[in-house]
């Protein structure tokens, strides 16, 4: 009887604990959105202090249309400029879902074009811009965000770009209902959904999931998704014949009452004639947010916002040649510049894979104080990878030596250097990209093969920018004449 009323008691203990914990992760993501709502008065309203108060000191911002904004420094200095060009800038959120420490918004964003932008002088015009976004939180701060806008429906607005399409807001809402299901359910229905459609290309299994009364929201679609049919259409446009070897990654899912919001990659190579641009055989890799609604178990309206014109820009833009001579310019705050020669020299016939070589102009192999012992620092050798059009990553390693204490010895070595990049080329003759500079101490090479050992955490890590430019046929001095002799 005892262990009887004892097991009750534990019972009721973790029942209401739970309530509890549950109540607290309710309470939280409500705090959480309400986090991100209060972003409305930096950007409606130009409020730089609340930017202060709700983003953490080391945030980290992810927008494939404005890579240079990736910190809190250069997010406020875009939220200054957006004000500028498009005095009556403003935001309207219409769909959040949140989950853990992630929300997800769907907005639009209005405003008339009153100054310059991205080299485009005053129009006068106005412009209605779609979007989405997923900020995640820790500590009552935002710390990470990743951005989605349909900026080719701007440049279209602004009078830059033939115009694809007569509407650039989402359409009207579906009023279509039905039970909601279970969020775990739902997402693992979206699971279904990338992994035999998307990426096994079952387009029956459309069928089955999607309601017959489906509605899609994509204002970057020039034409009406409605149905199974209208989805397999949509779908259908990243596989064969316009894109082989069709790729399709969930980055992210976030679920919440009957909605579940997914951050996605998606990757093709361009083998068929795709919106009048000839087959270019390029490999093309789009990023997007979508947020799917369910009703009895079946997807019933979707939103989808992607990087259209970057997608256009792989597909149209001039390919550079990245082999050669160049100069790496990384900036560091307070200290001056760190200036490198840069060599990069092809490893195969398809341009993709390279060796690079780095020297640093003025080496400190102390870091700057760090590795007092250091006198030497090496060249940097490595590996540079093509990853999309004009888009490279680099990883080179260097060493920290020292000077042996006996004569006739072997310098010893002090540190690893590890660098790691990811970089674009602008133009034929400029880079821009960022990563960072991790250091081991040569305890974390127990094999001996002068490598940091897999796994082992670099003592310390530092972000850095850079930008790099080729080194041109530069002219010849033109010496003066040699002097008269003397006596004639």
């Amino acid at each position: 009887m005892y262990s009887q009323i004892r097991n009750i008691s534990i019972a009721c203990i973790i029942l209401v604990a739970s309530g509890g914990f549950f109540q607290t992760a309710a309470a939280d993501i409500e705090a959480n959105k309400a986090l991100v709502v209060r972003l409305l008065e930096v950007h409606n309203q130009g409020n730089l202090a609340v930017a202060d108060e709700v983003f953490a000191t080391d945030f980290v911002n992810h927008d494939p249309s404005r890579p240079n904004v990736n910190d809190l420094k250069s997010y406020k200095r875009w939220v200054v400029e957006n004000r500028t060009i498009f005095p009556d800038f403003h935001v309207e959120i219409h769909y959040m879902v949140a989950e853990g420490d992630k929300v997800a918004a769907c907005w639009t964003v209005t405003g008339t074009h009153q100054g310059e932008f991205m080299g485009i002088p005053p129009t006068g015009n106005q412009m209605t811009l779609t979007g989405m976004n997923i900020h995640r939180l820790a500590g009552g701060k935002i710390v990470e965000a990743w951005w989605i806008h349909d900026t080719l429906a701007l440049l279209e607005q602004l009078g830059v770009m033939t115009p694809t399409r007569e509407d650039y807001t989402w359409s009207t809402p579906s009023q279509v209902t039905g039970d909601p299901g279970d969020p775990e359910t739902n997402k693992a229905i979206v699971q279904r959904m990338i992994d035999e459609v998307m990426n096994q290309q079952d387009l029956g299994v459309i069928d089955e999931l999607f309601a017959t009364d489906y509605l899609m929201h994509d204002p970057a679609w020039p034409m009406e998704v409605k149905g199974p049919e209208g989805f397999k259409q949509w779908t259908g446009a990243m596989f064969e014949p316009f894109f082989s070897d069709s790729a399709f990654a969930g980055e992210d899912m976030i679920a919440e009452g009957d909605k579940v919001a997914v951050r996605w990659t998606w990757s093709g190579t361009h083998t068929g004639e795709f919106m009048g641009i000839p087959a270019t055989g390029r490999r093309i890799t789009l990023t997007g947010i979508s947020i799917h609604r369910f009703a009895d178990g079946k997807f019933v309206e979707s939103w989808a916002s992607y990087d259209s014109l970057g997608m256009m820009q792989q597909l149209t833009a001039p390919e550079w040649p990245l082999a050669g001579a160049w100069i790496n310019i990384i900036p560091i705050p307070d200290l001056g510049d760190i200036v490198a020669e840069w060599t990069v020299s092809p490893q195969d016939l398809r341009g993709t894979n390279f060796i690079s070589v780095t020297r640093l102009v003025t080496p400190e192999p102390t870091v700057f104080g760090s590795f007092p012992d250091a006198d030497h620092t090496s060249d940097h050798i490595g590996q540079t990878v093509k990853t999309g059009l004009n888009t490279y990553e680099s990883t080179l390693i260097g060493y920290g030596t020292k000077k042996a204490e006996l004569p006739g010895m072997l310098p010893e070595i002090v540190y690893i250097s590890v660098i790691y990049a990811k970089a674009q080329l602008i133009d034929e003759n400029t880079m821009e990209g960022k990563g960072t500079h991790a250091f081991f101490l040569p305890s974390a090479d127990a094999d001996g093969d002068r490598l940091p050992d897999e796994g082992r955490e670099p003592i310390a890590c530092f972000p850095y920018t850079i930008t790099s430019k080729r080194v041109p046929m530069l002219p010849p001095c033109v010496p003066p004449p040699p002097p008269e002799p003397e006596g004639e």
